[in-house]
C-alpha cells in the first residue's frame, strides 16, 4: 500500500472513532478533532490529485490510470472542498461558534450555494467524461448518453446554483423575493 494512502485512510478512519469516543464516552473535543481528522484526510487526498493528477485514495500506483488528469484534477479540488469545510466545521465546533454560523448561513446561504454549484459541475462534468474510452454502441446507447445527460443537469443545476448565490450575496431581497416565488411557480404545472 502507497504510504500518502494509507495515511489519508489513517486520518478519516480515525477521525470516526474519534468522532464515535467523543460523543459516546464524553471526550473533550474528541467529537471535533474527529471531524477535524476527516477533513484532514479528505483534503490531503484531493491535495495529492490535484499535484500528482492521479487519482487520491490510490492503494498502489498502478489503480486509477484511466482516471488520470483531468478527472483526477476535478476530484482532488471537489475532495479539496470538502476537506476545507470540514476543517473550518471542526474550528467553528471547537471555538462554540457553530450555532451562530449555522444561523448566519441560513439567513445569507450565498457561500453554500455557491459550493454546492461548484460540487454540481464538478460532478456533472465527470459524469460527461469517458476514461476508459469504451465505445461500442450498447455502450453509449445504454450507459453513456443518459449518464452525459444528467452530468449535464448537474452542470445547470450547478451554475444555476452559483448565480442564484451571487444573487443573494448582491442583493438579498431580490433573492427573497424570488424564493418566495420560485415555489408556486413549480406548483402550477403539478395542478394540471
Amino acid at each position: 500500500m502507497r504510504l500518502i494512502a494509507f495515511v489519508e485512510y489513517a486520518a478519516v478512519f480515525a477521525g470516526i472513532a474519534g468522532m464515535v469516543a467523543g460523543k459516546f464516552f464524553g471526550l473533550a473535543k474528541g467529537f471535533e478533532l474527529g471531524v477535524f481528522l476527516i477533513g484532514a484526510g479528505i483534503a490531503l487526498g484531493g491535495l495529492e490529485a490535484a499535484v500528482t493528477q492521479r487519482m487520491a485514495f490510490r492503494s498502489s500506483e498502478d489503480v486509477g490510470e484511466a482516471y488520470a488528469g483531468a478527472p483526477a484534477l476535478i476530484v482532488g479540488f471537489m475532495a479539496l472542498l470538502i476537506g476545507a469545510a470540514l476543517i473550518a466545521s471542526a474550528y467553528l465546533l471547537a471555538e462554540g461558534l457553530w450555532p451562530r454560523t449555522a444561523s448566519y448561513l441560513a439567513r445569507r446561504p450565498a457561500p453554500l450555494l455557491a459550493a454546492a454549484g461548484a460540487l454540481a459541475i464538478g460532478a456533472g462534468v465527470l459524469m460527461m467524461l469517458n476514461p476508459r474510452g469504451r465505445s461500442g454502441w450498447g455502450w453509449r446507447l445504454l450507459v453513456y448518453l443518459p449518464r452525459s445527460l444528467l452530468g449535464l443537469v448537474l452542470v445547470a443545476a450547478g451554475i444555476a446554483a452559483i448565480a442564484a448565490g451571487a444573487l443573494e450575496w448582491l442583493d438579498p431581497q431580490a433573492f427573497a423575493d424570488l424564493a418566495r416565488k420560485l415555489p408556486r411557480k413549480l406548483e402550477w404545472p403539478l395542478r394540471l
